[in-house]
């Protein structure tokens, strides 16, 4: 998720706090809308759900929250 998250900030210039937050938002919202595909997004992502959200967008993680606030 490194690599991704400094892609971002190198191409917005946005904060890499940022561009990780909206990474695990995409995440959460794809992982909703395509369930099946939410151990291949962790996969690719490096992460075991806990970093990016869940599908759900429950709380307990900061990207949780993100999702839960969006509704999404």
């Amino acid at each position: 998720m490194n690599e991704l998250i400094n892609q971002v900030v190198q191409k917005t210039g946005i904060p890499a706090d940022k561009a990780q937050q909206v990474l695990g938002v995409v995440a959460g919202y794809v992982k909703q809308k395509f369930p099946a595909l939410g151990g291949q997004i962790d996969s690719v992502l490096g992460s075991n759900g806990t970093q990016s959200g869940n599908a759900s967008g429950e709380s307990g993680t900061p990207f949780g929250d993100i999702v839960s606030r969006l509704g999404l």
